[in-house]
């Protein structure tokens, strides 16, 4: 994992799809939560996932979110 100074290290993409998939049996959003995207969070936590919806789109989706986290904090705009 590599290292970005001053705000920690990246975030992983595997960890990051391991939470979404904890979505289903115990708290959906915390792959969110992981990036530092706290409102998509908590809207998923009260949601339950989007009814579930949102978590399945998540499994397709938080790789490319979690390279665009990364992105943004290498660039210093997160």
């Amino acid at each position: 994992m590599a290292t970005r100074g001053h705000d920690g290290p990246a975030k992983d993409p595997g960890l990051a799809l391991v939470l979404t998939i904890l979505g289903f049996f115990f708290v959906a959003g915390l792959q969110y939560f992981y990036l530092g995207k706290i409102l998509k969070g908590v809207l998923f936590l009260i949601t339950l996932g989007f009814l579930y919806v949102g978590t399945i789109i998540s499994l397709f989706t938080i790789g490319g979110e979690t390279r665009r986290v990364n992105a943004e904090r290498a660039l210093g705009m997160r």
